[in-house]
């Protein structure tokens, strides 16, 4: 689906054409005034690409949740290891700002549902605490 917007840069505004793409999909950017390309162009591969998201399932009463889309930046627990309300479970990276997921209820870890390096979605849960 395609939304066109008006952004303004250093006071000249530009006509911004924006389309969504689903997984898969290329990322060829369309600008307005610019021929489309003939032929879709296969991205190459980068050395150090996250793992792809994992399938968002419906959390728990004990999942504690990523609040936004991000990569795991780090992990601070063990299964196993006991944590309070409020103690600080795992680093999620975006725009390069990293966001602390606090654990909202006191207990033990049950299970680590993400590695450092992977792509989640907001909402996907990370850790479980029973």
């Amino acid at each position: 689906m395609e939304r066109l917007f008006k952004i303004t840069v250093n006071g000249k505004e530009y006509d911004v054409a924006v389309q969504e793409l689903t997984s898969g999909a290329a990322l060829m950017p369309n600008y307005i005034g610019a021929p489309a390309p003939a032929a879709p162009v296969a991205a190459a591969p980068a050395a150090a690409v996250p793992r792809a998201a994992a399938v968002v399932t419906a959390a728990g009463s004990g999942d504690q949740c990523a609040q936004m889309g991000g990569v795991v930046a780090s992990i601070l627990v063990k299964e196993g290891q006991s944590v309070n309300e409020g103690d600080r479970v795992v680093e999620i990276e975006a725009m390069k700002m990293k966001v602390p997921v606090m654990a909202s209820m006191s207990g033990k870890v049950s299970r680590v549902l993400v590695a450092v390096g992977d792509a989640v979605a907001a909402g996907q849960p990370l850790i479980t605490i029973s």
